[in-house]
């Protein structure tokens, strides 16, 4: 494995170190959890309550559940297979979201991503707009482009919590 990949991933998903990451079958789990009361704490485009779950499956590969909840109780949930991607320093995760096959609209030459990212204070949602816009993901209800996810809201290990849940 890269020792970058190792460090992001171990990072993104709130270890200590890579050692815990490289040990075969140890678990690597991380859900955030906002309330809405701390959602509201946020900034405008992240004031919505909501969960994103980050589970590793193999070296290159994470599965994804997020869930945000926005007006009028719209909801949005993507969830799928992550991979790792970016150059060393500027990793991030990206989801590819698929049409919906029943929709007869809402289809572009470019598949909708959702991107994944550590930064210093947070983990953050970023989209290809155009094409999540043009895919109508979320129903065009809920922007998950700006979305975050505080550091202080991930839950302990083990704990119970709704990622994953489904």
């Amino acid at each position: 494995m890269n020792p970058i990949h190792g460090i992001f991933a171990a990072l993104l998903l709130g270890l200590a170190g890579t050692a815990s990451l490289a040990a075969p079958g140890r678990s690597a789990d991380a859900c955030y959890v906002r309330t809405a009361a701390s959602a509201a704490e946020g900034s405008a485009s992240a004031a919505a309550a909501g969960h994103l779950g980050l589970r590793r499956k193999t070296e290159q590969l994470f599965d994804v559940d997020i869930s945000v909840s926005g007006p009028g109780d719209a909801t949005c949930a993507v969830s799928g297979v992550a991979r790792l991607r970016g150059e060393p320093g500027a990793e991030v995760l990206g989801l590819v979201i698929r049409p919906d096959p029943s929709r007869k609209t809402g289809r572009s030459g470019t598949l909708c991503q959702v991107f994944v990212q550590l930064t210093p204070a947070a983990v953050e949602l970023r989209t290809t707009r155009s094409s999540c816009q043009a895919q109508s993901l979320c129903e065009g209800r809920i922007e998950l482009n700006g979305q975050r996810f505080e550091h202080d809201a991930k839950l302990p290990a083990g704990s119970p919590g709704p990622c994953f849940a489904k």
